[in-house]
């Protein structure tokens, strides 16, 4: 199925007759990394050709890194797995490891920037946190104002959408079955 990438009326009449709204990873932000991990890979060539040990060192490493990196982005490009998947249960994401992040377990979710990003932190459960790491993801942590410890989930970044309306339905639908 494919998503439309800003109607978030579409997704909400999705999932609304209780089907799955998925998300997938970007075509053109993926070939984008491809070229950049290519650049990286024959940098590194060019630095491991030097006569110097510390530079032809640096210079490998630097190309068995930015090769695999380019070889987990072609897999993304060529696999078309969804990187979010939004359903009447909760949230999906590649990156969690224990499956699907249920609404009950989700406490908020809201956009953070970075520099010229835009990420996707969903603020989640002790018991859902402890679910994750269990699995072998790690979960981060974010110290509020007051001191707080919050424990915290990130979309998957490079999804095929605008972050700041996939956030705000997310939210909505959170706040939506809370209630429930």
């Amino acid at each position: 199925m494919a998503t439309p990438k800003n109607d978030v009326d579409a997704w909400a009449a999705t999932l609304a007759r209780g089907q799955s709204v998925p998300f997938l990873f970007s075509r053109g932000k993926t070939v984008g990394l491809i070229i950049v991990c290519l650049v990286f890979v024959f940098i590194g060539l060019l630095m491991a050709g030097s006569d110097s040990l510390a530079w032809t060192i640096i210079g490998w490493v630097a190309v068995v890194f930015f090769l695999l990196g380019c070889v987990v982005q072609v897999r993304r490009l060529f696999t078309r797995v969804p990187g979010l998947t939004v359903s009447p249960e909760g949230i999906a994401m590649k990156t969690a490891k224990a499956g699907v992040v249920p609404w009950s377990e989700i406490l908020e979710i809201h956009p953070v920037k970075q520099a010229s990003n835009v990420y996707i932190q969903m603020v989640i459960t002790t018991e859902e946190a402890d679910r994750q790491a269990a699995a072998g993801l790690g979960v981060g942590k974010l110290a509020t104002e007051d001191g707080d410890l919050k424990l915290v989930l990130w979309a998957p970044n490079g999804l095929a959408v605008r972050k700041p309306e996939l956030c705000f339905w997310l939210e909505q639908e959170r706040e939506a079955r809370a209630t429930v």
